[in-house]
């Protein structure tokens, strides 16, 4: 059980703060999952030598030795400093993948549970300074030549789509599902969480900065989000969209 039961946590709070669980097990099971302690202590060298290691001489080293643990890694990867890697044998990067300072791929599992939980990048994608892709519980595939600016966010539970050269501005949020708030005898972060089938983009979108993506939309190809926008209702093909929440403003002819 968590450390008080009567306190409000969400599932993953209680799950961090299990008792039947050591420190150390909870956090090998985020940064590696089910990988064995040899896993665990290789990839944590990794981390301690090279994440943060400065210059060409830690690009070229982080290049070397973080395809060793990832799933597939293509030819002439970048890794940026500081860059955040959790469960790397869930995760798979296509060639020529830029991950800029800073930036995280991030996948969550459950002990036993959660086998399909994977981050998949295609060739060419860029993954700009402190942006995140995060798979909580849930798979998430980036297209060829994905572009995705600064401090933006892409998480979901269940399955998230992006089309092939989709340019995404930055501070854009994409995905993940809403706290139910129904109930007023629980607190709202104690309630089930509400999705509605993931996030599918198609090819040759751009998504303005500081757009929203709701968890259950489609957006069609060679579409335009406009920037600040609430989208929460399907995209068709071509259609230009602005708006708190996002509306029809015309079609690219």
């Amino acid at each position: 059980m968590s450390a008080d039961p009567k306190i409000a946590m969400t599932p993953q709070q209680r799950q961090l703060t299990d008792e039947s669980r050591s420190a150390l097990g909870t956090y090998k099971q985020i940064m590696v999952g089910e990988r064995g302690w040899g896993s665990f202590s290789a990839f944590e060298l990794y981390r301690l030598l090279f994440t943060n290691l400065e210059s060409i001489v830690g690009l070229g080293l982080r290049r070397l030795t973080l395809p060793l643990f990832l799933e597939r890694c293509g030819k002439g990867l970048i890794v940026g400093n500081g860059v955040t890697i959790r469960q790397p044998a869930r995760i798979s990067i296509g060639k020529k993948v830029v991950l800029d300072d800073y930036s995280a791929l991030d996948v969550r599992t459950r002990p036993g549970e959660d086998q399909d939980s994977s981050i998949t990048l295609g060739d060419y994608v860029y993954l700009g300074r402190y942006s995140a892709v995060k798979a909580k519980h849930g798979k998430i595939t980036l297209g060829a030549a994905v572009n995705i600016g600064a401090y933006s966010r892409i998480a979901s539970r269940e399955t998230i789509v992006i089309g092939e050269s989709v340019l995404i501005a930055s501070y854009v949020y994409i995905g993940a599902g809403n706290h139910r708030s129904d109930d007023l005898n629980r607190p709202v972060m104690e309630q089930d969480m509400e999705y509605r089938g993931g996030v599918n983009i198609g090819p040759n979108v751009w998504i303005g900065a500081k757009a929203t993506i709701c968890d259950g939309v489609t957006i069609g190809r060679d579409a335009i989000v406009g920037a600040h926008s609430l989208v929460r209702e399907n995209v068709p093909e071509r259609a230009i969209v602005a708006g708190t929440p996002a509306k029809i403003i015309r079609y690219r002819e």
